[in-house]
């Protein structure tokens, strides 16, 4: 009964980028062809794949090695600081039309170094293509800043409303609901910047309720579409449970009864989610969230010791079960990666109609 109930809220809640993995796994198997997969994910919905043919029975090998995009790390970081103390000694001098100018040089090598480390192809270029990236995007931030700090002087949210557009707009345009965490991130950061500004330059004096409620119902809203419309809907999910946490926690304050309660409802569903769609982390966090909200709303209710120190040890074996789901799942998938997969199937899925 449990499996079966499982099965079910899988096929209602996979999220989409799921069936990449599914798809590309029957492809190497040799149960469809490419051609075969791409209707397939064409029919559910998903765009074109993205996915390497690989013939049946190669392993692909990482084109940038994981040797080589950690020292490549390492020098963009060092250059990065070099640059920076370097330049802080004549920045009061540069004036503003040269802080722009660094700005401007920073986005336009950020952007085009992980366009170009992009094409290499294999996860640790598109990692470190979106790390790139994401350093141009944050020079345009910082050229922004410096060309609409002098005439926001006067005008209050005015420089945060066009810094969260600008990278509202280049985050967004660069992720285009593609598997790429950094921009992902950046954008709901943009979009944080471009509200908070928007409501400073109209003057929406929000109460700490609403800003609550508010951050809540978004991050349930990101919860929701990751599992069928965002991508990457690992990072999506995780972005909402902990966004979700976030707001009840918030909403705690000035509504303390609400936002425990909606926080236990929070962390109850990231807890299901999690346990249908076998993902061992989001039932960890789940876990936590519960076993916070749980403790707080036993001390303040119930001013009782005994009463406090049952909520804690009933948050504790709630993680600790938790954990042990994890480490039960991910030796699970160890074990079935390591076991040979033997494939009976009829001359007829191979057959075209």
């Amino acid at each position: 009964m449990s499996d079966q109930l499982r099965r079910v809220a899988r096929r209602a809640l996979d999220p989409a980028d799921q069936w990449r993995t599914k798809v590309q796994r029957w492809v190497d198997a040799g149960i469809v062809s490419s051609a075969q997969g791409e209707e397939i994910l064409a029919l559910e919905g998903n765009e074109s794949v993205e996915t390497s043919r690989v013939s049946r029975g190669a392993s692909p090998r990482p084109l940038l090695s994981p040797l080589v995009e950690l020292v490549s790390y390492v020098v963009v970081v060092v250059v990065a600081v070099a640059s920076m103390l370097f330049l802080g000694h004549y920045w009061s001098g540069l004036g503003n039309a040269g802080h722009v100018s660094v700005a401007l040089m920073v986005t336009v090598a950020g952007l085009l170094g992980g366009y170009l480390v992009a094409q290499i192809g294999g996860a640790g270029a598109r990692r470190l293509g979106g790390f790139l990236r994401l350093i141009g995007t944050m020079g345009a931030a910082l050229g922004t800043a410096a060309a609409v700090g002098p005439a926001s002087a006067h005008h209050r949210g005015l420089e945060l409303l066009c810094v969260g557009a600008v990278m509202l707009a280049l985050s967004a345009s660069l992720w285009r609901n593609q598997d790429r965490p950094l921009q992902f991130l950046s954008t709901l950061l943009g979009v944080a910047l471009a509200i908070g500004g928007f409501g400073t330059v109209a003057r929406l004096h929000a109460t700490s309720t609403e800003v609550a409620l508010f951050v809540w119902l978004f991050a349930v809203a990101v919860t929701l579409m990751s599992l069928q419309m965002l991508r990457p809907a690992a990072t999506a999910l995780v972005v909402g449970v902990v966004g979700s946490f976030v707001g009840a926690f918030a909403l705690s304050f000035p509504n303390h009864l609400g936002g425990v309660l909606i926080g236990l409802l929070s962390a109850l569903s990231a807890v299901a989610v999690g346990w249908a769609l076998e993902r061992p982390p989001i039932i960890v966090i789940g876990a936590v969230g519960f076993f916070m909200f749980d403790f707080r709303i036993f001390a303040v209710y119930l001013h009782s010791t005994n009463a406090a120190l049952g909520a804690f040890l009933l948050g504790l074996v709630l993680v600790f079960l938790a954990l042990l789901r994890a480490l039960h799942s991910a030796s699970t998938e160890r074990r079935v990666s390591r076991t040979p997969l033997d494939i009976y199937a009829d001359a007829e899925w191979y057959e075209p109609w």
